[in-house]
């Protein structure tokens, strides 16, 4: 019996000391320390307003280096200065390096990226601290996570070499920062052709309510700076948007380029206003039957229509300038429109 008991103690034990092991791994793997906004929210900002957040660190044990990135919509606000905090410098000297600081990481978001260091060996920081303060100023309505990836979070300790300084495991928080207002917006201009011979022109545009509230405007297509038509959008629900279609007759127009552009005016209360113009791109009103827009009808033009005859609207050959009659379809009526124009040069 003794020995049956002792061989059962032998085969137990290599699954006791994995299971310690594991559980010890687990625990020192356990991230207690946190990376995070402080204040976690802010909200009740207007368009100009200038504020500060912190980026603290709580319940680490030997830091020793950290460095972050925190990124931010650059359309709601943007950075004006990033510093080191108080909680390793309180410990020794340190080197604090604004690794990138700026409000153009992509078309759409900003990056602070800041890095720092204690100096000579030793013991480093314990317990809870500011890591970095950081200044912005309010530039338009809307919301933004203040997000700190934490992948892109480093914490290190001060393990001397070798090996040298070892990760501290970690969690990271986001922030979020919330203003109010009035923002209307032309998020997008399609122009259905770009050459043009006394006929109707179809175009497209969006608009987006990036406000708050439901917001009420006019909505105006222009060429050059001659109105075509004005749209009014009533009640349009904030964070939404909606396409208009304006028809342009350009049977009026002299000929020539002109560019195509729609205008939302400002609303009440409404401060950033750099996204209620936008430009579409241009038109050439020419004479009829020059669908390469070079004043002249000729072997070039027929070409054209010829290489898109059958296509309808959406087949991949479609060329909407070789739809001289608009009928959203290249028959013989739009190779007649060119052959009955043959020759001509505009004078």
């Amino acid at each position: 019996m003794l020995k049956n008991y002792l061989s059962r103690i032998i085969i137990l034990m290599p699954v006791l000391l994995i299971t310690m092991v594991v559980s010890s791994l687990e625990t020192y793997c356990d991230p207690t320390a946190t990376v995070y906004i402080e204040p976690p929210e802010i909200s009740g900002l207007t368009v100009g307003e200038n504020f500060t957040i912190t980026v603290p660190v709580a319940d680490v044990s030997d830091l020793a280096g950290w460095e972050f990135s925190l990124y931010f919509c650059s359309r709601v606000i943007n950075v004006v200065d990033a510093d080191e905090g108080p909680f390793l410098k309180n410990v020794r000297n340190t080197i604090f390096v604004s690794v990138n600081v700026t409000n153009n990481y992509n078309i759409t978001h900003g990056l602070v990226r800041l890095a720092c260091a204690l100096l000579q060996s030793g013991h480093g920081a314990d317990g809870s601290g500011t890591l970095a303060t950081i200044d912005f100023t309010v530039v338009g309505v809307g919301q933004t996570p203040l997000h700190l990836p934490q992948n892109e979070t480093k914490l290190r300790d001060s393990t001397p070499m070798p090996p040298g300084p070892q990760p501290i495991p970690h969690t990271t928080v986001d922030g979020l920062v919330e203003v109010l207002g009035n923002d209307i917006g032309v998020t997008n201009v399609k122009l259905h052709k770009t050459i043009t011979n006394d006929t109707n022109v179809q175009t497209d545009v969006t608009v987006l309510n990036y406000g708050d509230y439901p917001a009420t405007f006019n909505v105006t297509l222009y060429y050059d700076e001659n109105e075509i038509q004005t749209q009014t959008i009533t009640d349009l629900p904030s964070e939404n948007s909606l396409n208009l279609t304006f028809i342009w007759n350009t049977t009026p127009v002299p000929k020539g380029n002109y560019t195509v552009k729609a205008y939302a005016p400002p609303i009440e209360g409404e401060v950033l206003i750099e996204n209620n113009l936008l430009v579409g791109g241009w038109i050439m009103e020419t004479i009829m039957g020059d669908v390469t827009g070079d004043g002249q009808v000729n072997i070039l033009d027929i070409s054209l229509v010829a290489m898109a005859f059958g296509a309808k609207l959406g087949d991949p050959n479609w060329s909407p300038n070789a739809d001289i009659n608009n009928d959203k379809e290249i028959n013989i009526l739009d190779i007649s429109a060119v052959a009955i124009h043959f020759g001509e040069v505009d004078p």
